[in-house]
């Protein structure tokens, strides 16, 4: 089967290779990818820029059909519409585990990175990460699960948004979209921010739902936050943009005790105006994928039209032809790519 690999470490080093055929074992779930995601964090990789493990297919973010079960696997029958958590190896044993957080743990190895993913035709992994899909979900949609489920962890489980909340999304990628619905969901005001390279994705925001927009080279975030909120600030700001210039207008943003949750993956330090925390007494909380709730909660979001997924996506392409899904999405052209597999 052709796969889209990378091959080694360093810059680079992706190929489309023919690839064996994966055989299921005891718990396992062999799945017939339907439709997979590109990703911010596959660029990083092709950077070298995010840990991986070479020679290791790509793709976490997918949507498939059961092909085949292992031994013990009962509850799962070829054919059933399915997707996949991304901690593919645990441990089991240590704190985050038993309690659910299966994201902390040290031993974790996940789909696309730290075992093979779902950029080829078949991925194995085990039962107990799977998610059936909802009839009223389609394929493509549920490929965005994944997303979906990181925004519903950043805006219902780690800071949670309330009805009449003023939030302020910074960063308007696939994620930064997505948290906006969620909030929307919640009954808050929002208010999206970008840039002038980010037009058609803040004009994508208004449509899906966004009570103003903000391009941040043509206006001050700031400004317009405080004159939004009669001069005392946004009582929630997400940073999705993984950009210094955000981080900090997030800060400002914010009303004295409000609460910043922090989405964007920067890859480097920068110089931050940290000592507003103290002194508006800000909360500041990162947020690092999902938990098992996480995924039945966005699937019913989007099974009820609460999340919409696709009109998030841009292109739907061969895996032969990822180079052209990656470079357009580093480019900001387009929200979301996904791959199919070929024969």
């Amino acid at each position: 089967m052709k796969a889209v690999v990378k091959t080694k470490k360093g810059i680079g080093n992706i190929e489309v290779l023919d690839m064996p055929e994966p055989r299921v074992g005891p718990g396992q779930v062999k799945i017939a990818v339907r439709a997979a995601g590109i990703c911010g964090t596959d660029l990083h990789i092709y950077y070298d820029e995010f840990p991986n493990r070479p020679p290791v297919i790509l793709g976490h973010e997918f949507s498939g059909v059961v092909a085949e079960v292992g031994e013990g696997v009962e509850w799962l029958s070829p054919g059933d519409r399915i997707v996949a958590q991304t901690s593919a190896v645990t441990c089991g044993r240590c704190r985050y585990c038993l309690t659910g957080s299966i994201a902390m743990c040290r031993e974790r190895r996940g789909i696309g990175f730290g075992v093979n993913g779902a950029f080829t035709k078949y991925i194995i992994v085990p039962h107990q990460i799977v998610h059936k899909v909802p009839e009223a979900v389609d394929d493509l949609s549920a490929a965005m699960t994944e997303p979906a489920s990181v925004a519903v962890h950043s805006a219902i489980e780690r800071v949670p948004v309330a009805a009449g909340d003023r939030v302020l999304v910074s960063g308007v990628g696939t994620i930064g979209l997505l948290i906006l619905q969620v909030a929307k969901a919640q009954g808050a005001t929002v208010l999206v921010a970008g840039t002038s390279l980010d037009r058609a994705r803040l004009e994508l925001a208004k449509s899906l739902g966004a009570d103003h927009i903000i391009n941040v080279q043509e206006q001050d975030v700031v400004n317009v936050a405080m004159d939004l909120t009669d001069g005392e600030g946004v009582d929630i700001a997400f940073e999705c943009a993984g950009a210094a210039q955000s981080y900090n207008a997030c800060l400002k943003a914010l009303r004295r005790q409000g609460t910043l949750g922090m989405v964007g993956l920067y890859g480097k330090t920068f110089e931050a105006e940290n000592e507003l925390i103290p002194m508006k007494e800000l909360q500041v909380i990162g947020i690092y994928g999902h938990i098992w709730v996480t995924w039945r909660r966005a699937l019913t979001l989007m099974a009820k039209g609460m999340i919409k997924t696709r009109p998030l996506i841009s292109a739907v392409l061969p895996i032969t032809r990822w180079e052209e899904g990656f470079r357009q999405l580093e480019a900001k052209e387009g929200v979301k790519y996904l791959l199919q597999p070929v024969d």
